[in-house]
């Protein structure tokens, strides 16, 4: 996929003025200054098994003004012979680009299995090359007709342990050597790989991610070269249930049949020879020592039916079984697993410990996570400890377990381990995880100490690539809660709570997407729950149930193909999508280019994206969508949604519209971006006139006002006005707070920030007591984000009758964070942040403010300080990219300590109050006063 800027023209316009800005046209010393670093394929550090080779980079310089004009990438089968020169698998020679995102090595002849290493040079401004950067290396996985493996299975009966599965091989070829060797696996629900008696990742649990299994499996590569012996090594793989065989909570038609393994290893020979050893029923398995696994119900693990040695070439095992072949459902197609795996990440120790009335022990771990226990004891054989896990407590200091779901899916979330008596014992669960704060212990023969137990948090494992803080410390906490939260609900999709459902709503997807954006590398992420969406919506149904109304309206008729349901993926569906659901088939693939430059996204589901907005319009009546669920859990709950269904999903329609013919537009499709543009103006002006009050300036509710001007819906030259009348409700109706959903919170501090109201804004962020964010800590003890945020007595009693304590949905808000109160915001002229908004507007509430964000492009930084009527603002910007910089008339402003240079940087269009200013890249330092 070739990288293009959002419009053709940009790329002409822009490199000229950003090569004049610098007289020697970029970097001083081509080979010296600037260099080409931080070598990704498929958005990865040296990945094996990828699907493709799809190459980025970035570029490092001492220099400003510094540009790409062009590019050369070599691959080669081996990493020395590529330093030296040899690029003998292929060479690009020079391609005159820009393009650094997203590069495809056309034509190149890659095979499936080999490792191939590959580096990149560019050349600069003034045609100057860099030096070759350091070698980076990938390798694709099997293609469809290379798998030789078979799907097997064990003997299942009622209560079955889960099994171990193994086989051993000799490795030794006459007269050659191995090079190299690769395991590709895939077990059904999750699986952990032991190779000669280790576990091979032992971070990494609950592996691969969900997927709808009827259509295809995710497997996960392994490189075990460093582990081969010489003559007999052994496999070894435990299963559990995972979400294939899920059956316990909602009912057994969730379930796709006993846990299943589809394995494949893939020795290289020096002689270029390979040999393959996969799943089949010569593959032997044992019950092992997990007697039960489940995602919602927990662990019990009996460490008394470990089998030692079981995945050691040297352990006999004559009496174990042979495999079977697999039953249940077979996935049609096998896929590799781009996303990060889940990982045990972060160790969190208790900070309290005490007796409950009822004699058990009550463990805090201070904060609530999404996390697994770290059993660390010393007790007799047969010793039963059983540990259950709530995220609050009742009055008597026991756990209160109504907020985990119970009600709903019938189970507390607990975990048992059996003692072997053999000294000190180290367990954690592996095919399972939980959403708690607090943990119940009993079962002990002898009184529990604090060290027995930590919480051992588990999320993918997404990179971290946002940072943010400022001078009050409110802003801050709530900016962690977002944070933690999200971590929360991160687990191979984007989950809704860490323990009552799991599910992958749409609505709350398409909410949190750009906030999750902005703190972590959810390129490939987003891109995998997008494939689930799109297989999920795959299939046509009759007379079907889809939602309608507040979520217990319904209606029938018939679905088609690529119609999306409100959950993906898996079984649980709860009916076709609503309008302000389903808009995450539009709106996703576009976070996705808009914040990670990836245009595969708009690629692959354009035509989605286009069928979901003629869906709509086809339910239309006047252009006015009469069906949702509305502004999701606003303060009090969804009684209390102050904007009508029909303003937010017309105004979702109407922003579907606009990023469709957007994305038109960047596909080349004209007619399309056409069509899609006069339908868009056509549904705005219905908007206008059926929901705008003409006199009052306002659609009549926070939300309703938010959304608008978020959308650009409000007629032209009454966004001020629209923005004063947020103010209006809020004071009037609201006690000076918010009260909005998930759709308005999004939106509501850029709704006052952007158009005359930062007071307000910041007054609604740090306003404490009843009626306040603080409310959520000071008097609710919140950790994470409530699916309805405890902001007052009303609503904090409404949450612990039994909603979720931990809800991503509900952290819209940080995104203002980063793009208002720091400064950083993507620019659709150059997404991937090629260009950047730098445009604070916060800056007289507050002393200081920093964040940065580690783009494709290289880190963005933007670090404003002020005292006395003197402000001081650093800002980055990574080379080859630019920003637009917001920088106010009628002061004096410098730039590295010279006058500001309109030449140098010529205005670029008008901010929410202030000009814009391209600035090429580079390091400056801006004082305003």
């Amino acid at each position: 996929m070739k990288f293009k800027l959002f419009l053709a023209g940009i790329l002409l316009s822009v490199l000229p003025a950003l090569n004049s800005c610098n007289g020697s046209g970029g970097a001083k010393r081509a080979g010296g200054d600037t260099e080409v670093t931080e070598l990704r394929c498929r958005d990865l550090d040296d990945p094996e098994g990828v699907d493709r080779a799809v190459f980025s980079w970035q570029i490092e310089s001492e220099a400003d003004s510094v540009v790409q004009t062009a590019w050369e990438i070599e691959i080669a089968s081996d990493e020395k012979a590529l330093k030296n020169g040899k690029a003998d698998v292929w060479s690009s020679g020079k391609q005159l680009s820009d393009q650094q995102l997203n590069v495809r090595p056309q034509g190149a002849d890659l095979k499936p299995g080999e490792r191939y290493w590959w580096r990149v040079r560019i050349w600069d401004g003034a045609d100057r090359p860099t030096s070759w950067s350091d070698p980076a290396s990938f390798s694709l996985g099997p293609a469809a007709d290379q798998w030789q493996a078979k799907w097997i299975t064990a003997q299942w009966e009622e209560g079955s342990p889960l099994p171990y599965f193994r086989t051993v091989f000799n490795a030794d070829q006459p007269g050659t050597k191995p090079v190299r060797a690769v395991i590709y696996l895939s077990g059904l629900g999750c699986s952990d790989l032991f190779f000669n008696g280790r576990r091979v990742d032992s971070t990494r649990i609950l592996d691969p991610a969900q997927s709808n299994y009827e259509l295809y499996a995710l497997y996960s590569t392994f490189d075990v070269t460093n582990r081969l012996k010489k003559g007999d090594n052994c496999i070894g793989v435990m299963l559990g249930d995972g979400w294939y065989n899920q059956g316990k909570v909602w009912g057994p038609g969730f379930s796709y049949g006993k846990p299943i393994l589809l394995a494949q290893m893939e020795i290289t020979y020096k002689d270029g020879s390979k040999k393959i050893i996969g799943t089949d029923e010569t593959w032997k398995w044992a019950p092992g020592p997990v007697l039960s696994s489940n995602l919602y119900a927990g662990e019990v693990y009996d460490a008394n039916k470990e089998i030692a040695g079981w995945a050691d070439a040297k352990t006999p095992c004559a009496d174990w079984q042979s495999a079977l072949p697999a039953g249940g459902v077979i996935p049609k197609e096998l896929k590799p697993q781009l996303i990060e795996p889940i990982r045990m990440k972060q160790e969190i120790a208790p900070v309290a410990l005490w007796q409950d009335p009822q004699g058990n022990w009550i463990y805090d771990f201070g904060v609530n996570v999404a996390a697994i226990p770290l059993l660390t004891v010393e007790q007799p054989a047969g010793t039963r400890i059983k540990m259950r896990m709530g995220e609050t407590l009742a009055a008597d200091k026991s756990i209160e377990y109504n907020t985990t779901g119970v009600a709903a899916t019938g189970v507390v979330q607990t975990d048992e381990y059996v003692c072997t008596g053999k000294g000190k014992e180290k367990w954690t669960p592996r095919f399972t995880y939980h959403g708690f704060r607090y943990l119940e212990l009993s079962g002990a023969a002898t009184q529990p100490e604090k060290d027995w137990l930590k919480a051992v948090v588990v999320h993918t494992d997404v990179e971290r690539i946002g940072t943010f803080e400022c001078a009050d410390p409110q802003i801050n906490r709530l900016h962690e809660l977002a944070v933690r939260t999200m971590l929360s609900n991160i687990h191979g999709l984007p989950t809704d709570c860490p323990h009552r459902e799991r599910c992958g709503w749409l609505g709350d997807a398409h909410a949190v997407a750009p906030f999750e954006s902005m703190n972590y590398g959810m390129n490939n992420f987003w891109m995998k729950y997008m494939g689930d969406v799109s297989s999920s919506s795959s299939v046509f149904l009759e007379n079907t149930l889809h939602q309608k109304l507040h979520n217990s309206e319904f209606y029938f008729a018939d679905k088609q193909p690529g119609i999306p349901f409100m959950i993906s993926p898996g079984r649980r569906l709860c009916g076709v999508a609503s309008p302000d659901w389903g808009t995450a088939v539009v709106q996703i693939p576009w976070d996705i280019y808009l914040y990670f430059g990836n245009k595969e996204a708009l690629e692959i589901y354009y035509g989605e994206m286009k069928q979901w907005v003629d869906h709509i319009a086809a339910l239309t009546e006047n252009d006015i969508v009469p069906y949702g669920l509305g502004d999701w859990c606003p303060p009090n709950g969804n009684a209390a949604i102050d904007c009508p269904i029909p303003v937010s999903s017309t105004a979702f329609h109407y922003h579907d519209a606009d990023l469709v013919s957007q994305a038109a537009a960047v596909l080349g499709k004209t007619e399309d971006a056409a069509h899609y543009a006069a339908l868009r103006d056509r549904i705005g002006k219905a908007f206008v006139d059926k929901f705008y009050d003409k006199t009052n300036k306002t659609f009549g509710s926070q939300t309703a006002n938010a959304m608008a001007l978020a959308y650009g819906m409000v007629p032209a030259g009454d966004e001020k006005a629209v923005s004063d009348a947020t103010v209006r409700n809020m004071k009037e109706k609201y006690d000076n707070f918010m009260h909005t959903g998930i759709f308005g919170l999004g939106h509501i501090g850029q709704a006052l920030s952007r158009y005359g109201n930062s007071q307000a804004a910041w007054d609604m962020f740090t306003k404490t007591g009843e009626n306040s964010f603080a409310y959520m800590w000071t008097d609710a003890d919140a950790t994470t984000l409530w699916e309805t945020l405890p902001v007052n007595a009303a609503s904090k009693e409404l949450c612990l009758r039994g909603s979720s304590l931990s809800h991503p949905m509900q952290g819209v808000y940080d995104t203002w964070f980063y793009e208002d109160i720091a400064g950083i915001r993507p620019d659709a002229s150059g997404p991937g942040f090629k260009v950047t908004r730098f445009e604070p507007t916060m800056t007289a509430y507050l002393p200081w403010a920093k964040a940065t964000l580690e783009t494709p492009y290289g880190e963005v930084k933007s670090d404003w300080k002020q005292e006395g009527g003197k402000m001081d603002w650093k800002i980055e910007i990574p080379a080859n990219a630019s920003g637009l910089v917001a920088l106010p008339d009628g002061k004096t402003v410098t730039v590295n300590g010279q006058p500001l240079d309109k030449n140098r940087y010529p205005t670029a269009g008008q901010g929410a109050e202030n000009p814009l200013y391209r600035f090429p890249s580079g390091h400056y330092a801006i004082v305003i006063e």
